[in-house]
């Protein structure tokens, strides 16, 4: 009889077949179901992702203009220029091709163009023509987005009032970071189906959210007024080999800053080429011994608590001796008698102590924090500093003798010019300001705190000694012809670093005047640090104030003098200046 064996295990071989089919196809049912439930949102996020580019538009900076609407820092229309690398057909071609349009190295832009990516920069803002010159020559993979650039059509003009911008447009110094919530604007968003080059799908996804431009700023600054401060800080520097310097031209009426040069300057366009300690806007961020510009303070207190008086006489002796330290004139001379005017234009140091002495420390202190010194100006520019004048209860037996004229206390050129304007406008103490008007946003410009410190009575007082400083004691050479010039000279040596007493030749020069003297429209404050040959403000520092001031008038169109001064001159005595 037939065996039936060999068909039964055909049979079961059949059956595990068929079950292993059924198996995979149970496994690719739920594998499908999978897919299209549970994974389903995961896998067509991965597939947005891909198709979809979420792109950040910039918006326009706002233009910074000066007081008569001539352009400081301005933005004009760019490229941004990238590639994506797998689709870049001959990278060395390529890269030869974009240095010839846009500057650069061939072979850091090859670099890019080969890397495993799919995105890689080439260049940011660039100059629009040359970004259409590369776009004329149609690489594959090289794509172009649209973007700004900022410039400062100026060059060094205001550098360091104005500031910078970088790369990604946010201010970083200056007023472009002080006022950087106006002047950048809100950026968009633009959301587009891309193929893989790169390229928009037709019809498919586009949201798009313009961005809002910037806000414009008007500045107090003056174009012409700015440049003449600089070419004049910078030649006074160069000639007295001096390490830097500093020039504040401030209207005290309501103190609007006309003009603040620092030197060292350099070139906004091209910041990164700069030392950065030049970026530093010195009248505002450095503090320095004032030497006897301060002696203006300290007389203008004593007038005011009634101590004395323009024409009160000082029997003054060579020298004086206080705490143990010996007070001597800049130059040695014998014993005099001089009015409170005379020490003033003089520059006395031994009249000050006196006055200073008459006044004690509280008072004394309490003045000069009266004048805004050893705090805030409130000035809209990032990294004041606020100078140091130490309280009474850390002054020691000779502080009364150094601190009436300016030693042992650090001030700012900014703060003293913002004081000298307390003299110059009849008492009141303004805040110095940059910014004078943004014309979309008119409740964008904060008040200006003013508080009342001297009553006009005494600022005219001490006005008298100022006027006669310039016509017949140490600032002679700051004088403006036609015009009455009220103002201080300033010696003051440098401090050690350590602290401890003062370096050996190291001075600061400065003059602090106003003009015209008897309806004052600029107060302006020079200090040249470290010069060379000569060391005295009525030698180093008032030329430029002269100069300065001379312009300024003239500029500004303010008329000469109506009447000459009727004071009558005394002799100049060989005094610090």
């Amino acid at each position: 009889m037939p065996v039936r064996e060999p068909r039964a295990k055909s049979v079961d071989r059949s059956a595990s077949v068929l079950a292993l089919l059924l198996l995979g196809l149970v496994v690719v049912a739920v594998r499908v179901v999978w897919l299209q439930t549970l994974a389903a949102p995961a896998y067509a996020g991965l597939a947005q992702d891909q198709r979809l580019r979420d792109i950040e538009l910039s918006p326009k900076r706002g233009d910074i203009y000066d007081r008569e609407g001539q352009p400081l820092a301005v933005t004009s229309e760019a490229k941004t220029i990238y590639a994506n690398p797998h689709f870049v057909e001959d990278p060395a071609g390529a890269a030869e091709a974009i240095a010839g349009a846009l500057g650069g190295d061939p072979a850091q832009y090859e670099a890019k163009l080969t890397k495993d990516a799919g995105f890689v920069y080439l260049g940011r803002k660039v100059d629009a023509g040359r970004a259409a010159a590369l776009k004329d020559l149609k690489l594959a993979g090289v794509g172009f987005m649209d973007d700004f650039r900022r410039t400062y059509p100026s060059g060094e003009l205001a550098c360091q009032v104005l500031g910078f911008v970088g790369v990604d447009d946010a201010g970083l110094t200056g007023l472009e970071k002080e006022h950087d919530a106006l002047l950048a604007g809100q950026p968009g968003r633009l959301l587009a189906e891309r193929d893989p080059a790169g390229r928009p799908i037709p019809g498919g996804v586009q949201v798009s959210e313009e961005p809002v431009e910037g806000s414009d700023i008007v500045l107090t600054i003056d174009k012409d007024i700015q440049y003449l401060a600089q070419v004049e800080l910078a030649a006074a520097v160069e000639r007295w080999g001096a390490k830097s310097g500093s020039v504040v031209v401030m209207d005290p009426r309501n103190g609007e800053i006309l003009a603040m040069a620092s030197v060292p300057g350099f070139d906004p366009n091209a910041f990164g080429k700069a030392d950065p300690k030049d970026y530093r806007n010195r009248p505002v961020t450095d503090a320095f011994e004032p030497g006897s510009t301060m002696k203006v303070f300290t007389a203008a207190a004593a007038f005011s608590h009634g101590l004395s008086e323009p024409s009160r006489p000082y029997a003054l002796p060579p020298t004086i001796k206080v705490g143990g330290r010996v007070i001597k004139e800049s130059h040695p001379r014998g014993a005099v008698t001089w009015t409170a005017s005379e020490i003033l234009a003089n520059s006395s140091n031994v009249g000050s102590v006196m006055m200073g002495q008459a006044l004690g420390k509280d008072r004394l202190y309490d003045s000069f924090l009266g004048f805004g010194f050893a705090q805030s100006t409130g000035v809209d520019m990032p990294g004041e500093s606020i100078g140091y004048i130490p309280p009474p209860r850390r002054w020691s037996a000779s502080s009364i003798a150094n601190i009436p004229f300016g030693q042992g206390v650090s001030v700012t050129t900014l703060q003293l010019a913002r004081a000298m304007s307390v003299i110059a406008n009849g008492g009141e103490l303004v805040t110095p300001h940059v910014l004078l008007e943004v014309p979309d946003d008119p409740e964008a410009v904060p008040a200006r705190p003013r508080q009342r410190v001297l009553e006009p009575d005494v600022c005219a007082q001490v006005g008298e000694g100022l006027r006669l400083a310039v016509t017949d004691g140490t600032g002679q050479t700051a004088a403006v012809p036609g015009y009455e010039v009220a103002g201080k000279t300033g010696t003051a040596q440098k401090p050690r670093a350590d602290g401890k007493g003062y370096k050996g030749g190291g001075y600061i020069a400065s003059f602090a005047g106003y003009l015209p003297a008897r309806d004052p429209r600029f107060v302006i404050v020079v200090t040249v640090d470290d010069p060379r040959g000569a060391i005295y403000g009525g030698v180093v520092a008032a030329p430029v104030f002269r100069e300065v001031a001379a312009f300024s008038v003239a500029h500004m169109k303010v008329p000469p003098a109506s009447r000459p001064s009727t004071e009558t001159s005394a002799p100049a005595a060989a005094a610090a200046p």
